[in-house]
């Protein structure tokens, strides 16, 4: 799902190309005159500092403007034009002074590409003004307490639809979850200073419960035990009626399991197949049953992947499970997503 750069082109009705050295937008506003504009508004608005100081914050000006206006342009070309409005000359202005205060890198790259998803909502919205109020409190935060903000989002926000496998279980481990795991905090203060910027707020009592929980609710399909024919037999009596809908198990290839991710996912099926009401049902408690316990999860999630023995502990000793989001922190938690992984995720599932 990342997007290489390819140099091709091809028009539609009412398109325009463009290729070429000075590149000029739909709008009429060129990238030259885009940079322009992003750096006056720096200048006229920076506070004046001693001279080798302020060389070096326009250098820092300067490289996060080319940075984000060079993803605009590969993005969203047609959102040049909106370098025009107040509102978004503030919003570049904010993340201009905030990289001129650190240079810090991994911040710049957070910046630009809330930036971009800035530059794509042109209308006076929740996600507009949402990542406004990001760009100031992004600068406010460790790349501990991002990677902690992209942690809880994932288990408790997210459901992938492409894991449907083992190998596409440990894929997204290794691609989406481990990235995140190796910086995290276990100090109250992190969870403090989160909930101080407006990043979520901690639930005293509950929570999120385990993540071993939050896996086997969320793919349920992805961690059962299976059983044997004399097992299914005795369930369903007629066991040949149900061939379509049985699998090898995953974890036991001598044993058999239902094909299908979650119930929603098994009552279609039986649909499909045409099982009348008590089939489905049986069909149904029989996944029910062949579900792991919490504990048979997580020994799993351990054997494939020790390196999460420390995020299952900070996970159940800490208030990382339990704090919840804000719109601001879930902005951030994407950004930091993606600047990680290169995989983007649509804000407005979870800001309308």
């Amino acid at each position: 799902m990342l997007n290489d750069k390819v140099q091709k082109q091809s028009a539609g009705d009412q398109s325009t190309n463009l290729q070429g050295g000075s590149i000029v937008i739909n709008q009429g506003i060129s990238y030259a005159d885009a940079k322009e504009i992003a750096l006056d508004v720096y200048k006229a608005n920076f506070l004046t500092l001693a001279q080798d100081a302020a060389s070096l914050a326009v250098q820092r000006a300067e490289k996060l403007t080319d940075d984000f206006l060079s993803r605009l342009q590969e993005e969203a070309p047609d959102k040049m034009g909106t370098m025009r409005d107040p509102s978004m000359q503030m919003a570049i202005f904010s993340a201009q002074r905030e990289y001129a205060k650190t240079g810090d890198s991994e911040l710049e790259d957070l910046l630009v590409d809330i930036l971009v998803e800035r530059a794509k909502e042109t209308e006076r919205t929740i996600r507009q003004i949402v990542l406004d109020e990001s760009l100031t409190i992004a600068a406010k935060l460790t790349p501990d307490q991002m990677d902690a903000l992209t942690v809880n989002f994932l288990i408790t926000r997210t459901k992938n639809h492409g894991m449907l496998s083992l190998p596409t279980l440990e894929d997204y481990l290794d691609k989406y979850l481990l990235p995140f795991v190796g910086n995290l905090s276990e100090n109250e203060s992190c969870y403090a200073h989160l909930e101080y910027t407006g990043c979520g707020s901690a639930v005293q009592l509950g929570g999120w419960g385990t993540i071993e929980a939050r896996f086997r609710d969320s793919y349920p399909g992805l961690f059962c035990k299976g059983f044997t024919d004399e097992e299914l037999v005795e369930a369903l009596t007629d066991l040949d009626n149900y061939r379509a809908v049985l699998i090898p198990c995953l974890h036991d290839l001598t044993r058999s399991q239902i094909s299908a991710m979650d119930v929603e996912v098994l009552k279609k099926r039986c649909k499909d197949c045409g099982f009348d009401a008590e089939g489905e049902k049986k069909l149904c408690a029989l996944f029910d049953k062949s579900r792991m316990s919490e504990a048979e999860v997580k020994d799993y999630f351990l054997r494939i992947r020790p390196k999460l023995k420390d995020l299952f502990a900070l996970w159940d000793e800490s208030m990382l499970s339990h704090f919840t989001l804000t719109t601001v922190g879930i902005a951030i938690a994407q950004a930091n997503f993606r600047r990680k992984t290169g995989q983007k995720l649509d804000l407005s599932i979870w800001v309308k």
